[in-house]
């Protein structure tokens, strides 16, 4: 893995403002934050002030106008979502919303997500129409389905479709589309998750200053970090609120999913004067530990009982479905695990043989059909080239795809269109569904194509860090500061920085199978200035064979704060290592 270091900022730019320490003024530069508005809009979000009138989104005004209809007339309204963490949380979201005005007569569908495809079908449509249903609210999808929309016209059922995914030339017609990818669309943030829109939704339809709104923010946040979208903008102070929200949620089944996840939430200052409150959880506890788990019951079972878990009201209820969704989320983890071991026992084989082919394309029937993506992602991430996983059933493929930032899949996916029964994506993730029949054509075009694309280029994967430090960089005013820039997530990821020439002091494997790395590291400053740190290396247990007492290393690394029994001290959690050259 190559290391880089990202440019320098001029020194014009550290001038202008003193209040940072030079490090602090890096950390800004390289996030693209340079003027004092983007400074103050950056570190001090505001609840009131951050978030935009969601009746700038295109289409708010009809959809709003239409759904308090529904709700005078007192008509049966289906909120149609997805399967996936978004999809469920955006589902929660308008379903809680229209509970707390009043209105009874709600249903929800969630495709199941073997049997179905994202978005709506027109089993679905139809057994909707059947019960009764008069309006249609979309989460998370729908933007392209035009002959399903229609379909539903035709039943006499109105639909409205609130959505974040990129939209087609041709708009499926609808009494209104919510989505701010739409042409036209004058909304100053477009990178909303399904939730953020669906919150937006929930905004326009309660009162003014309605305190319920806050309520809904532990939800979106949840949705949008698990569903990796980037924590800038808007989305900074949606996911910087809904974690104060988190951590005194009102919601039973997040409280158990918490509970049952060893989550101990825990507000370290209330909010005093408007700010965010500070909390013990993070942007890892929404995509790390609950998002997974929300996730779990669709890859494995249904995605309605992440649903009801979430909209639940009786304890006991929500203990049950929250102990079966760990459950789910256990076996998730060790099929998955079983399942990277076989593909890599096959790759491995073939390396053997004389190396793998520029695309990994494999499958099987005895494949769980909700981990494919996961899995052609721990592919694609760790042999370094496009991945297609697929799982048979029957005389269907059902394959999910995953890149690499040099090569785009829907370039690939777009030259087999006339093979494929479905797909859809983007250049780094996507999926299609076709005939047993077809696989073999398809495979070779996929060849063909990632070959001639990838021949001249570099696919050594590069890891950026922010600056390179020294001793005297080190220290808690750096590290307080470095705190403001959460919470991280995508655009604005945990600071990574170089550091040369550390001396291992001691060494030992720690951690179940000795997997993980422990050293004491030295690090020398300016006028033979030296400090010992604490270092750990999490999956680096292997390193210990080839690392020696006394040996020079330059590590990658993050700060990170050890507090035991009184102590706390700043310590070096390891990303990449090398010896020094």
């Amino acid at each position: 893995m190559k290391w880089q270091v990202k440019a320098k900022a001029p020194s014009a730019f550290f001038k202008k403002f003193p209040e940072f320490s030079p490090l602090i003024i890096q950390l800004l530069y390289n996030r693209g934050i340079k003027t004092q508005q983007q400074i103050d809009e950056f570190f001090n979000s505001d609840f009131n002030s951050d978030l935009h009138d969601p009746f700038l989104l295109k289409g708010m005004k009809k959809a709003i106008k239409r759904i308090k209809q529904a709700i005078k007339k007192k008509e049966k309204i289906t909120i149609y979502g997805d399967f996936d963490a978004d999809g469920v949380c955006s589902t929660a979201i308008i379903y809680l919303t229209l509970k707390e005005l009043g209105h009874k007569k709600i249903d929800i569908y969630i495709p199941d997500r073997e049997k179905e495809n994202h978005g709506l079908n027109e089993k679905s449509i139809k057994k909707i129409a059947k019960a009764g249903t008069k309006l249609i609210i979309t989460v998370d999808c729908a933007s392209s389905d035009l002959e399903e929309v229609d379909l539903a016209n035709s039943l006499d059922v109105d639909v409205i479709i609130t959505d974040h995914h990129q939209t087609g030339k041709k708009l499926p017609k609808t009494v209104a589309m919510v989505n701010p990818w739409q042409k036209d669309d004058k909304y100053p943030f477009k990178k909303l998750a399904g939730a953020g829109v669906a919150y937006k939704v929930a905004c326009a339809l309660l009162p003014d200053q309605d305190p319920f709104k806050k309520w809904l923010l532990d939800l979106t946040a949840l949705a949008t970090v698990a569903d990796v979208m980037p924590i800038v903008g808007e989305n900074r102070t949606l996911v910087k609120y809904g974690l104060g929200v988190l951590a005194q949620t009102k919601w039973i089944g997040l409280q158990e999913l918490m509970r049952i996840s060893k989550v101990e939430p825990e507000v370290i200052q209330d909010s005093l004067d408007g700010e965010a409150p500070s909390t013990n959880l993070d942007t890892y506890t929404l995509g790390f530990v609950l998002g997974p788990r929300l996730n779990a019951a669709s890859r494995m079972d249904h995605a309605s009982r992440a649903f009801h878990l979430l909209i639940s009201q009786d304890r006991k209820e929500a203990e049950k479905l929250s102990k079966g969704i760990n459950q789910k989320n256990s076996l998730r983890q060790n099929l998955t695990s079983k399942v990277v071991r076989e593909i890599e026992g096959r790759l491995e084989k073939d390396i053997s043989k004389g190396g793998i082919s520029k695309i990994i394309f494999e499958g099987s029937p005895d494949w769980p059909v909700g981990l494919v993506g996961l899995i052609a992602g721990k592919m694609a991430d760790k042999y370094r080239r496009p991945a297609v996983v697929y799982y048979q059933k029957g005389d269907l493929i059902y394959a999910s795809c995953r890149s690499i930032p040099q090569f785009d899949l829907i370039k690939m996916l777009d030259k087999c269109a006339h093979l494929f029964d479905d797909y859809g994506g983007h250049k780094g993730a996507a999926g299609f569904r076709v005939d047993v029949s077809n696989l073999d054509q398809v495979k070779n075009i996929f060849n063909k194509l990632v070959e001639k694309e990838l021949e001249d280029k570099d696919l050594t994967p590069v890891l950026e860090t922010d600056a390179e430090l020294f001793l005297e960089d080190i220290d808690w005013q750096n590290y307080d500061q470095i705190q403001m820039f959460s919470p991280f997530g995508r655009n604005n990821d945990k600071p990574k920085f170089l550091a040369r020439k550390l001396e291992i002091c001691s060494l030992k494997t720690v951690g179940n199978g000795d997997k993980h790395l422990k050293m004491e590291l030295m690090m020398f400053g300016k006028s033979n200035k030296s400090k010992k740190f604490n270092a750990i290396a999490f999956g680096f247990g292997e390193k210990e064979e080839i690392l020696k007492k006394g040996q020079l290393i330059d590590i990658v690394f993050e700060i990170i704060v050890n507090q035991w029994n009184g102590y706390r001290g700043l310590e070096m959690k390891i990303v990449d290592l090398k010896i020094t050259q």
